[in-house]
């Protein structure tokens, strides 16, 4: 099991981040390596649910994951249905800005060699990567302007 940890300073207050991510309608634009649906609630409930449907591989997946933890404007846990894949986004105020964490296990399925099993971790990386990234830009393209 590999295991994802990066952060990311935000120019956005916690409320702002949080409201944002805790918005499942952009976890599309945030996660395109999926197509997220079926949400039975927004992200900052326990027990929300939703389906994430993607492609590894050339195999399709569609896995349900539910909201398991939520500390508001902190902490937001969420894990699938089964196996790994277990995520947590973690927001810290930094002044007027947001140090976001995000942690994540996976597994690389099927039995692969090392070398292989090594890529798709570092691909997998990538995208948490620029995720972040992503969330960064998004968040900070929405700060309401204050007269």
């Amino acid at each position: 099991m590999q295991h994802f940890h990066d952060e990311i300073r935000i120019a956005a207050p916690v409320e702002h981040v949080w409201a944002y991510l805790s918005d499942g309608s952009h976890l599309d634009d945030i996660a395109p390596q999926a197509r997220h649906t079926d949400f039975t609630g927004s992200l900052d409930q326990v027990g929300t649910t939703f389906v994430a449907t993607g492609r590894m591989m050339g195999i399709t997946s569609r896995r349900t994951f539910t909201v398991a933890e939520v500390e508001p404007r902190r902490l937001c846990r969420i894990r699938p249905e089964r196996g790994a894949g277990e995520m947590a986004w973690r927001l810290e105020p930094e002044g007027d800005a947001t140090r976001l964490a995000f942690d994540t296990d996976y597994d690389v399925p099927g039995r692969l060699p090392g070398f292989v099993t090594g890529f798709l971790a570092k691909g997998w990386e990538r995208d948490m990567q620029r995720m972040l990234t992503d969330v960064k830009a998004f968040t900070e393209a929405t700060v309401p302007v204050h007269a």
